[in-house]
């Protein structure tokens, strides 16, 4: 019986022993972190990482919760304070901070280090943006988008990140991430500018519905900014599309009122909806801004033709039609179009002499 007794007593000592060992290493380590905190000596933080560094000899020192609590404020203070990384060390000390900070999250006593946890973050978040900025300035793209994205992921709502992560993206030709930053951008602080490089990154992507929807957008949020609006205007152009450019003509106007190529794309896309009386309207502003303009002469004296071939009882049609096509004539008077329209006048009322004229005129253009 006393030899039973003497052996468990003996495994509890051996139990006991590298207890209180793992107890002193981090009561020291944590004495002088405590130390650096107010000294401020980078030596005394080098002390509590090679006490803290000796704590983790076994598993289960590794998964202790307080030597993993103690090991990551040790950690991600070190990657602040020797932000250049003049120290030797085995691993990146934000790596190893990170390391020990998933333990503490997953342990249950993590509630109660919530100040700690805050702290390491905090460490850790100034340390990732002095390498972020730093990066960014020496124009070393690739880090800094790995620095920012996690910096992005401890605060999802900081502008500034959001901002730098947009430029990344775009400088890395990212485009899908660059759009998803400035769509995030946009709602959180709306600038024209957004709009602008959202439709481009849209467009670059082949996908211009988008683009023109970012436009649309950003022209309601800022109607009196000249590049939205135009710039949405010139892709309706390029896809044809008369309805909506007939929508936003007027906001175009406003910024450029006596602009003869938008009053005449004005006058155009109406006529081209069925809005006869709008672009009659239009074409007249044309001739308002230079009575001498060929397109809006030809333009109006068309429309007024093709009233007039709807209806030859109106003989007043025909009139202004007639005045408005031999004016386009005049301008030029080798121009086809005009001269195939007055043709088409001419045979229509009948008058020979006009139209043998006319016709004349045209088979000698061809010709030549």
């Amino acid at each position: 019986m006393k030899g039973i007794f003497i052996f468990l007593l003996s495994n509890m000592l051996l139990f006991i022993a590298p207890l209180q060992a793992q107890t002193l290493i981090t009561r020291d380590a944590m004495n002088s972190f405590a130390k650096y905190s107010a000294s401020k000596d980078i030596k005394d933080l080098e002390a509590a990482r090679k006490l803290i560094d000796n704590g983790f000899k076994t598993r289960l020192d590794s998964n202790a919760f307080k030597n993993n609590l103690i090991r990551s404020l040790v950690y991600s203070t070190l990657a602040r304070a020797d932000s250049n990384l003049k120290q030797k060390y085995a691993k990146d000390p934000v790596e190893v901070a990170k390391h020990s900070l998933k333990f503490i999250k997953l342990a249950k006593s993590a509630s109660d280090a919530d100040q700690e946890i805050d702290y390491i973050n905090g460490q850790l978040k100034r340390t990732y943006l002095y390498r972020a900025n730093t990066s960014f300035r020496e124009r070393r793209f690739n880090e800094a988008l790995k620095y920012f994205t996690f910096l992005d992921s401890l605060d999802k709502n900081n502008f500034s990140i959001t901002h730098n992560l947009a430029l990344l993206n775009q400088e890395l030709g990212n485009y899908e991430g660059a759009a998803f930053y400035y769509v995030k951008l946009i709602s959180q602080k709306p600038k024209p500018e957004y709009y602008l490089v959202l439709a481009n990154l849209y467009e670059s992507k082949g996908e211009e519905n988008a683009a023109v929807k970012t436009l649309k957008a950003g022209s309601e949020a800022f109607p009196d900014n000249r590049d939205l609006v135009f710039k949405l205007i010139n892709i309706l152009v390029n896809r044809n599309d008369y309805v909506e450019i007939a929508k936003f003509i007027d906001r175009a106007l406003k910024l450029d009122e006596f602009n003869i190529n938008l009053n005449y794309l004005a006058g155009f896309s109406n006529e081209m909806t069925g809005n006869t009386l709008r672009a009659e309207e239009y074409y007249k502003a044309v001739l308002n801004i230079n009575p001498d303009n060929y397109e809006g002469n030809f333009a109006l004296g068309l429309l007024y033709l093709n009233l007039y071939l709807k209806d030859t009882t109106q003989n007043s049609m025909m009139y202004v039609s007639k005045y408005y096509l031999s004016k386009a004539n005049e301008i030029d008077p080798n121009e086809l179009k005009s001269l195939t329209s007055l043709s088409i006048l001419y045979k229509h009322t009948g008058d020979k002499n006009e139209l043998q004229r006319i016709n004349n005129k045209i088979n000698q253009l061809k010709l030549n």
